[in-house]
């Protein structure tokens, strides 16, 4: 095996959440919270609630900060495959799995989708081939788009530019 194939399978890649947008977010909820602890009416039943929501809006708040500080939403690429984890979506592949990362556009932004293998679609039970990858974090799509191509050893952008059906 040559030095730049233990390189190459030595290598790791982890795209995690860009930290400002994280950190607004977990910003934003608490002063969500603290506005629903505010109100008060005259009924126990919309102060109930708004205490219910208070304390919902408060628990989401302090697990984005501790999301925020232990990076437990990921991309990480490596040389058996790709692994994103996010709060309510977990999705392994292998690399042998991975045909090809395409792009589409959604709602006018752009949509990062897997091709995956006619077998690696039939395991899971998919219907298609392609399956969206919401791995950007907050990040530039095509920054992450092009991590990903590169890590499939494609840097080439003819077969990603059609946009997937």
């Amino acid at each position: 095996m040559s030095p730049h194939q233990e390189k190459r399978e030595d290598e790791v890649i982890v795209i995690k959440p860009a930290w400002w947008r994280q950190a607004a977010l977990t910003l934003f909820l608490f002063f969500v919270a603290i506005f629903f602890q505010a109100l008060q009416f005259s009924i126990p039943f919309f102060n109930m609630l708004f205490l219910m929501a208070t304390i919902f809006m408060a628990v989401v708040a302090s697990l984005n900060l501790l999301d925020q500080f232990f990076a437990w939403s990921r991309l990480r690429i490596d040389h058996k495959g790709y692994s994103l984890r996010a709060w309510f979506r977990r999705i392994e592949l292998r690399r042998d799995e991975v045909e090809d990362f395409l792009h589409s556009e959604y709602m006018r932004r752009m949509l990062i989708v897997v091709k995956l293998t006619e077998d690696a679609a039939s395991k899971r039970g998919l219907p298609m081939l392609e399956m969206p990858f919401p791995c950007t974090f907050g990040r530039p799509a095509d920054e992450v788009f092009q991590t990903l191509r590169e890590s499939l050893g494609d840097t080439g952008t003819s077969a990603g530019d059609s946009p997937a059906e």
